[in-house]
């Protein structure tokens, strides 16, 4: 861990498929404690700029003050980066690189306070935007037993959903499920005999399944996909992202990888982009060992071909 709270995954390979230069533009789509920021905002130097969108008011503060202490030209916004073309449009400067880290950050995970974690007994929260009303315990309150053993099934892809969901059903009938450990005692009450046995801890897919959904992670995603899709239909300049703008997606699990690799290479098999990766890049088992949170990180990166259609 950094002093920053989190580490930033395959920085290297990030620069080498991004090839930032002087005077890009560099829109850093999950910003959180603006580790990747920093290493493009470095490269792009001060003709260049480096736009941060993040949902997390208190991440998108510490890295604002970590790239403009480091001089380096930067605008932040709080947002969702399903926004991230309206935003652009309205700046005025299309995109050279535009990178998404997907997931939560380590500092998020870390505090308990945030409820994102299932080792320490903290209020059931998990929002990334602590703005917005709505946490993951009004969520299970407000559920039906069915929609949950989905949701779970959908996003955790746990077998184990529908005993989960029921264990959740029947505690709510008698008090509410406010907090993490309260949650974590239930999956792993649900799992029974087979908690010994399992190689994660009970609970992380259900947590994972439960934080997806209530930030509305996927829609996200599937958006900023198809803003990609639709700028790189333009023609010549027109658009959010410039002619030969590259792209970067790192994400953490089936759920986001499957959609970014099937996107990307429906624009490469239509020729409105070149793959700069070919297959998912992975962490070296130097940086597995130095930071294991990277070990199931996935990189994939596409360059808009210059004309669009």
């Amino acid at each position: 861990m950094t002093d920053h709270g989190h580490i930033p995954v395959l920085v290297d390979e990030v620069l080498e498929a991004l090839a930032p230069r002087p005077g890009d533009v560099v829109v850093d789509c999950t910003l959180g404690r603006g580790g990747h920021a920093l290493a493009l905002g470095q490269a792009v130097g001060r003709d260049g700029l480096v736009i941060g969108i993040d949902r997390d008011r208190q991440n998108l503060a510490h890295a604002s003050d970590r790239l403009q202490t480091a001089g380096i030209p930067f605008v932040g916004i709080h947002d969702s980066f399903a926004r991230v073309a309206h935003h652009i449009e309205d700046s005025g400067r299309p995109a050279n690189i535009v990178l998404a880290d997907l997931g939560v950050s380590s500092n998020q995970l870390d505090d308990p306070d945030r409820g994102f974690g299932f080792h320490d007994e903290a209020p059931l929260d998990m929002r990334l935007d602590q703005d917005v009303p709505g946490d993951v315990s009004s969520l299970l309150a407000d559920i039906s037993e069915s929609e949950l053993a989905e949701l779970i099934r959908t996003y955790g892809e746990d077998p184990m959903a529908g005993a989960i969901a029921r264990k959740v059903a029947l505690e709510r009938q008698t008090r509410p499920i406010t907090t993490t450990g309260q949650l974590s005692q239930l999956v792993r009450d649900a799992y029974g005999p087979r908690a010994r046995s399992s190689r994660l801890h009970p609970a992380t897919r259900t947590f994972m399944a439960l934080r997806i959904a209530l930030n509305d992670e996927i829609a996200a995603l599937e958006t900023l996909l198809d803003r990609i899709g639709r700028a790189c239909e333009m023609t010549g300049s027109e658009g959010w992202l410039s002619p030969g703008a590259r792209v970067g997606l790192i994400s953490f699990h089936s759920l986001e990888d499957r959609p970014v690799k099937q996107a990307f290479a429906e624009l490469d098999r239509r020729g409105l982009a070149d793959r700069l990766t070919r297959g998912a890049v992975r962490p070296t088992e130097a940086e597995m060992q130095a930071n294991p949170r990277s070990r199931s990180a996935k990189f994939r990166a596409i360059r808009r071909t210059a004309a669009g259609n």
